[in-house]
């Protein structure tokens, strides 16, 4: 399977609850495929003026194609989204989100056709949370995925973890 064949099937799975973009520019950088889930969830008294609590979460994922994953590109991607876009996605022009944020997951994904094994190493081993205000406006986190498609293998970081099934059933239905 080619890595744009199985973007095309992940953003078909994703496609009834995510805003897809193909072809995204993220600030200085271009993505083959920009997936956002904005869910905005508040109890509130008679009216909406009067909001008891609200917790709105948010998913950014970027999709990368390509034929093989370094350690240098992956590292070099990851510190992009958690120091350049981090900031603009989660808390745009202002130091922490707004109330009611409960948290932001800033999802990279490689559709790679080899990952090399220093890349996989370094997915492993990455981690990223990034609280506001002592998590009183939330938080966000980075989730890393490589699907390596000369194996069919899926490598993930900790946080990542919940996305192997999907795309286990979308490289094995090929």
């Amino acid at each position: 399977m080619e890595p744009k064949a199985l973007l095309s099937r992940a953003l078909q799975a994703l496609s009834g609850t995510y805003d897809i973009t193909l072809d995204a520019q993220i600030l200085s950088r271009r993505v083959d495929a920009l997936a956002q889930l904005r869910a905005y969830n508040s109890k509130y008294v008679l009216s909406k003026k009067h909001v008891l609590w609200q917790a709105n979460a948010f998913e950014h994922a970027l999709f990368l194609c390509a034929d093989s994953l370094s350690e240098e590109t992956a590292r070099d991607w990851f510190t992009f989204l958690t120091q350049e876009a981090e900031p603009e996605l989660v808390h745009p022009g202002k130091p922490c989100p707004d109330e009611g944020h409960m948290y932001t997951d800033l999802t990279l994904i490689f559709l790679y056709k080899d990952v090399q094994e220093d890349a996989r190493r370094f997915i492993r081993r990455a981690k990223f949370t990034k609280n506001y205000r002592f998590s009183l406006r939330g938080w966000a986190s980075a989730r890393l995925l490589a699907v390596d498609l000369s194996r069919g293998a899926i490598v993930t970081n900790a946080a990542a973890k919940e996305l192997r099934p999907l795309f286990t059933k979308l490289i094995k239905d090929a």
